[in-house]
């Protein structure tokens, strides 16, 4: 069964890398609602409520008259970044266990010579 994820959410996502990776940084001017909808070819509702909610998370926040920015809370986007790399390690962890692979395997898979080769990294 293939779940579809509401558009508004696709965004707080996207917006939310942006962030974390980054791409946005601290204080910075985030476009208008109206370049963000183009952006991401939504309704202009649906990229305010994204915005809503981000500004609920803390990672956006709102100057009335002046727009929306980037939070300025460094520790905050540090926390959340911490968090999807322990989600990320998670999963590639899960993953590894289905293919029947131990984390502690892993040095020494990468460091034989053989699969190095096969795999492009000699």
């Amino acid at each position: 069964m293939e779940t579809t994820i509401p558009t508004y959410i696709r965004i707080m996502q996207s917006i939310r890398q942006e962030i974390v990776s980054g791409v946005l940084v601290p204080n910075q001017k985030m476009d208008s609602i109206k370049e963000l909808s183009k952006k991401y070819v939504a309704n202009p509702n649906t990229v305010q409520r994204a915005l809503a909610n981000l500004e609920e998370e803390g990672l956006v926040r709102s100057n009335r008259t002046a727009g929306k920015y980037v939070t300025d809370n460094e520790l905050l986007i540090k926390s959340i970044r911490c968090k999807e790399a322990r989600k990320v390690t998670e999963e590639f962890i899960t993953n590894l266990e289905r293919l029947g692979i131990h984390p502690d395997e892993l040095v020494r898979l990468f460091s034989e010579p053989e699969l190095s080769k096969a795999m492009g990294t000699a």
